[in-house]
């Protein structure tokens, strides 16, 4: 954890995935660090000691901060809260951790929280600027649709839409609603773990 620490100076958010391939041992784990300054995405791969090896940086924008990972983890999207606002999908090497752009997509505003629902065919974002959040469709090549299926007005301050216990977009208000006044906010900085299945 220290070098990670290490890392998120000047870091808004940390995805880390662990990549399985077909066999039963983790191929490698791998942390993606969106850097908001200088508009990349860095990839780094984590040692038996649990050291990082830095690897390539993947161009992104401006401001691009918060991250997600698909359920299946062959997809990572990543935000940019510049104008134009919009969403990067990357491809995820499995072998690797390397990221290959599939697509860029217009987003309705900047968005602070991304996440997607379970099924990986919804991202949601978050909007506390706009009080708003949105829902665009996402293919099964992973690229995300250029229009929202909906944008919906929401309470103040809304921080988060936690798509765990969402199973459609259209229960996405109730969920952004609820987490808008709580206190168990998720915020930017949080080192976001997930397990790649074998495909």
């Amino acid at each position: 954890m220290k070098n990670i620490a290490k890392l998120a100076k000047g870091i808004m958010i940390v995805a880390m995935t662990t990549l399985i391939g077909g066999a039963p041992v983790p191929a490698g784990t791998f942390v993606y660090v969106s850097n908001a300054d200088d508009g990349d995405i860095g990839v780094y791969s984590v040692q038996a000691d649990g050291s990082l090896k830095p690897g390539e940086h993947v161009k992104a924008a401006n401001v691009v901060m918060p991250m997600a990972v698909s359920p299946d983890r062959r997809f990572l999207y990543a935000a940019a809260r510049s104008k134009p606002y919009s969403v990067f999908a990357y491809a995820i090497d499995p072998n690797t951790g390397a990221l290959k752009i599939l697509s860029v997509s217009p987003l309705t505003e900047s968005f602070p929280y991304i996440s997607l629902d379970k099924t990986g065919r919804y991202l949601f974002g978050a909007s506390y600027g706009s009080n708003l959040i949105s829902v665009n469709a996402i293919g099964e090549d992973g690229r995300v649709a250029p229009e929202p299926l909906q944008v919906i007005p929401v309470g103040s301050r809304t921080r988060s839409a936690p798509t765990r216990t969402i199973s459609s977009f259209s229960r996405a208000r109730l969920a952004a609603t609820k987490y808008s006044s709580s206190s168990s906010i998720r915020r930017p900085g949080i080192l976001l773990r997930t397990r790649l299945r074998s495909s």
